[in-house]
């Protein structure tokens, strides 16, 4: 029997508008026309239509003034109508919201898209100081809590899949696979922020029926409950809540099944 000859399929606009789509949404500032041509290593005349048609179908904002293009929120809009994760967050954002005003911590949900961990939806912190991160963030897998819980629930194959993805080096791989074990056995992880001093990140899953959907994480901030006037609940305490919450997602979120 003949080997199946695998048929790669070009389409040269496709291309410019993901390569766009990805430039913009990596860059912090706005860019014009000319940028994004040189950027991508196209002409003007290369990506004009495709930028027409982005900024005409939502993808793309351009600004009239000063002629220059930023990535619009329309992607994340579209991403969030997948139904399993607009199910998750109809459920999970009246619980972080009540889980934010219990413990005085913000929080923040990450679902792994298949090629990044994105931060989904946070709640701030009710108290005047606290650490949070932006929706629509990308978290580094090996140095996040999201990222150690996501790897712990993860067969092998889908381990390597993720670390091919990240740009984390082999020492921070081997030292994160280091950590799944103990936080698959115990359910969930703690552990000191390796990005910013006084941050403890207390991660735990939320599931689908037995899969790993998303990951709940409290970016917990140190505080004096004498300088801040206040009872500041403890590690622990937070932890257990946090369990709480996302037990009850996970409860509310997985079908039920008929008898």
């Amino acid at each position: 029997m003949e080997k199946a000859v695998r048929q790669e399929y070009n389409a040269p606009a496709l291309e410019k508008g993901l390569d766009i789509l990805e430039l913009l949404a990596s860059s912090a500032e706005p860019l014009s026309k000319k940028h994004i041509a040189q950027m991508t290593g196209r002409s003007i005349g290369e990506i004009f239509r495709v930028l027409s048609v982005l900024v005409r179908r939502g993808y793309v904002t351009f600004c009239e003034e000063s002629g220059e293009y930023t990535f619009s929120m329309q992607m994340f809009t579209v991403a969030n109508q997948y139904p399993p994760q607009l199910r998750l967050l109809d459920i999970a954002k009246p619980l972080m919201k009540e889980l934010s005003e219990k413990v005085n911590q913000s929080c923040h949900i990450a679902w792994y898209d298949n090629l990044n961990l994105v931060v989904v939806a946070r709640v701030e912190s009710p108290y005047k100081m606290g650490f949070s991160l932006k929706v629509g963030a990308k978290l580094d897998v090996c140095s996040s809590g999201s990222g150690i819980v996501l790897l712990s629930y993860s067969s092998e194959q889908e381990q390597q899949h993720i670390l091919a993805q990240s740009e984390a080096t082999s020492s921070e791989i081997d030292h994160a696979l280091t950590l799944t074990v103990p936080t698959r056995k115990q359910g969930y992880f703690i552990g000191a922020s390796p990005q910013i001093s006084g941050i403890t990140n207390i991660s735990v899953p939320i599931y689908m029926g037995q899969k790993l959907l998303a990951v709940m994480t409290i970016p917990y901030v140190t505080l004096d409950s004498k300088a801040v006037h206040h009872a500041v609940d403890s590690i622990e305490t937070t932890k257990e809540a946090l369990i709480r919450i996302c037990q009850t997602i996970t409860s509310e979120i997985t079908p039920c099944t008929s008898p």
